[in-house]
């Protein structure tokens, strides 16, 4: 990641000039940047008399209104707001969502493509009204999207988003000039199975109709997907089921579809019959109807990592080219680069519809992926169809991320990853910027994953901390750098309170808040944390042993507060995860090595490694949570070779949660013992790869994963934990 903006400077300036009116400077704000703007350093104030709006047709009814909301329209007025289309000599012009904008003193005119070119003329001019209130600086303005799909694909696992927050998400995008959201949350019924081939219950469809509604008003093209393919036929029958769902979708008012084959085993997976369901769909329904927008396929081997077959070559050559073919890169999580999507157009014989997989967090639940956006290539420009990005299941909180989206789709050359998220984090939280970002920097770690995915956390300090625990570790106690790590700890206690305590945005503090409380309680571990080696540095055993219990209890307390928080496999609530808790605990350990060693504890978890291949695993102990250290590259264990744990006795194990990579439950055994000789198998049938079995007798203390099979066995180890609770 590129170093990041200098503190120093403004925070506040995308498009900025400097022009005096009296003695005051003045910043133009447009977002998404445009791709051309000149300013010409005047201001002109709105006429008392107002504007006429002309034009030639009938305009654009939504694009209208916000106009008329920020400008004043009479019948009679004495300037002029004229709208006309666009020159067609310049094709890159030729593409929705295109206009210019002249602002001068003889009036405003507005060029435009479409009617979502005027709905983004008139947000432009809503963003640089709002800046000096009754003013309007003369400009030229010529703009256009980079990517002419761009928004945000509902792809989640999880709770799916309220009818609320889908229509304040599509206010959002249409403010932020995005124009593409895909409905297709994984726990809907109806988009998948049981229930992709029956229709929506009324009271659903009614709300439907009503996002569709303002998805029109917004200029979102709203796709409704189905997902077929974990109980599809490929038959008749399914056929015309597929037709009559659509058919109902259509009569709802939906004009954009996709399918999706993705995460899906078995018959569904079938290369030749996917594509030839999809021809069908064409022919039968989209051909039919003369009016759909876009046709979508979600494919089985959507990424490069498991794209181990000649699958994305069948659809290239059999899939019609109206459809598009939606990708999420190397990995099912990964950056997006200009030579991985160069490697799939040739197979698939189009640009990618990328499926970016972030902000999304249903694999790492415990995390808020609040950080800035990066990763991106802008040389991939004329790559992609579209990009759409996958959210957390918190909309509100996702729009730190998407803030930024919009900015990269729109204008990939002046898109800036660290500006544009502390411009994000301005935006969404005006009334305590600073305290918002300070919240959001410590909540930005994915933590251990499947898909070694990494984004950085605590990115302003983690140097800072790194130069102190270094030195100390090496003998040398660093005074001014103390004093500035606690002045730190204490910034971030702050910030949790002073967001929760200015911000208008009730539903984002409502779904942040478990974060929120997080965040205070590992900075007040790290206050209590300096305080300790304060006094170690002193020699004052008395006074470091006092703050050193003070540490242990706010530990147990982020403990405590997480546990009630966990779903499933998942951890409950991490706050500062990548940085903050880990110089916490290597405090602990380093106080405990030099003044402190009758604190030891006096058990630490034990690797099992009964193969060679797993000799370098290292055990982790935190938050209630045993575990081995993620192993992520795929190693081959033998017949009758294992690996696993033993874990302290004063942990009461509650449930074995696993995700092991290239694993299949037939010939592996997930196993137990209470004293590391006599061995039992977990009565749950396991999941080959993710699951969270129970351990129903507290007093097993080994865990291990055995190979019992005749064959070799590949497997990779993202995660391999048992969820505890301290012994009474």
């Amino acid at each position: 990641m590129n170093k990041l903006i200098n503190w120093c400077c403004s925070l506040t300036i995308i498009v900025a000039l400097s022009s005096c009116i009296g003695e005051k400077n003045v910043d133009v704000h447009v977002y998404p940047i445009p791709q051309q703007m000149e300013l010409a350093g005047k201001w002109i104030t709105l006429p008392t008399e107002g504007f006429q709006l002309k034009g030639n047709g009938e305009l654009d009814v939504d694009a209208v209104e916000v106009l008329r909301n920020n400008l004043p329209i009479t019948e009679q007025g004495g300037k002029e707001i004229l709208v006309k289309q666009l020159d067609q000599s310049d094709p890159k012009m030729q593409r929705s969502g295109a206009y210019t904008l002249d602002v001068s003193e003889e009036g405003i005119q507005i060029e435009i493509y479409d009617n979502r070119s005027l709905f983004y003329a008139a947000q432009t001019l809503q963003q640089l009204l709002a800046q000096e209130g009754k003013k309007l600086p003369v400009c030229s303005i010529k703009d256009y999207p980079d990517v002419v799909f761009r928004g945000v694909v509902e792809g989640f696992y999880g709770i799916p988003w309220s009818f609320e927050n889908r229509v304040e998400q599509l206010r959002f995008y249409g403010r932020m000039k995005m124009n593409t959201y895909i409905f297709g949350p994984k726990d809907d019924p109806y988009h998948r199975s049981p229930y992709w081939r029956e229709p929506y219950p009324e009271d659903q469809a009614q709300n439907i109709r009503q996002l569709l509604a303002e998805a029109q008003k917004n200029k979102v093209d709203f796709v409704w997907a189905m997902h077929p393919g974990m109980d599809i036929r490929w038959n008749e029958a399914d056929r015309i089921a597929a037709i009559k769902k659509l058919e109902s979708m259509y009569d709802l008012g939906v004009r954009a579809f996709a399918v999706f084959f993705d995460d899906i085993e078995g018959e569904g997976t079938d290369a030749t019959k996917q594509a030839a369901f999809m021809n069908y769909l064409k022919s039968e329904f989209v051909d039919k109807k003369g009016d759909i927008q876009q046709l979508i396929l979600c494919p089985t081997e959507y990424n490069k990592d498991w794209a181990k077959t000649d699958y994305l070559d069948i659809l290239g050559d059999h899939l019609d080219p109206f459809i598009h073919i939606m990708w999420t890169g190397d990995k099912v999580v990964s950056d997006i680069t200009h030579e991985g999507l160069e490697w799939v157009n040739k197979r698939i014989k189009r640009p990618c519809y990328v499926w970016w997989n972030f902000p999304v967090s249903d694999y790492c639940l415990a995390h808020l992926l609040m950080g800035p956006v990066y990763g991106l290539d802008n040389n991939a420009v004329s790559d992609m169809h579209a990009f759409v990005s996958n959210p957390m299941e918190f909309a509100e909180a996702s729009k730190v991320a998407l803030w930024s989206v919009s900015q990269f789709t729109w204008n990939m050359a002046k898109f800036e990853p660290e500006q544009s998220w502390s411009l994000a984090c301005e935006s969404l939280v005006p009334e305590a910027p600073e305290a918002f970002r300070i919240f959001c920097e410590h909540n930005a770690d994915i933590g251990p994953n499947t898909w070694m995915y990494y984004r950085q956390e605590s990115f302003r300090s983690a140097d800072l901390i790194r130069q102190f625990e270094q030195s100390l570790l090496g003998g040398t106690y660093l005074p001014k750098e103390a004093k500035e790590i606690t002045a730190l700890f204490e910034q971030i206690e702050k910030a949790p309170g002073e967001v929760q305590e200015k911000s208008a945005n009730r539903e984002l503090i409502r779904e942040i808040q478990p974060w929120l409380t997080q965040t205070r309680n590992v900075a007040m571990a790290g206050k209590a944390t300096m305080k300790m080696i304060e006094a170690a540095n002193k020699k004052d055993k008395e006074a470091c042993r006092t703050a050193y219990k003070e540490v242990k209890k706010a530990l147990e307390t982020i403990a405590d507060f997480s546990r009630p928080y966990r779903r499933g496999e998942q951890d409950g609530v991490r706050s500062g995860s990548q940085v903050l808790l880990p110089f916490i605990q290597n405090m602990l350990v380093h106080v405990e090595n030099t003044l402190l060693p009758e604190e030891q504890p006096k058990e630490r978890p034990e690797v099992l490694a009964g193969s060679k291949a797993f000799e370098e695993l290292a055990c982790y102990t935190e938050d209630d949570v045993v575990g081995l250290v993620p192993h992520f590259p795929l190693v081959t264990i033998a017949p009758g070779e294992y690996f696993g744990f033993k874990m302290e006795d004063s942990k009461q194990p509650i449930s074995l949660v696993y995700d092991l990579r290239k694993s299949k439950a037939k010939g592996r055994a997930l196993q137990g013992s209470i004293d590391g000789k006599v061995w039992f198998t977990f009565p749950k049938e396991a999941a080959n790869r993710i699951d969270t079995i129970p351990i129903h007798d507290t007093r097993v203390r080994y865990i291990r994963c055995l190979n019992q099979s005749n064959a070799d066995m590949s497997i990779g180890i993202g995660r391999f934990a048992v969820l505890t609770e301290r012994n009474k």
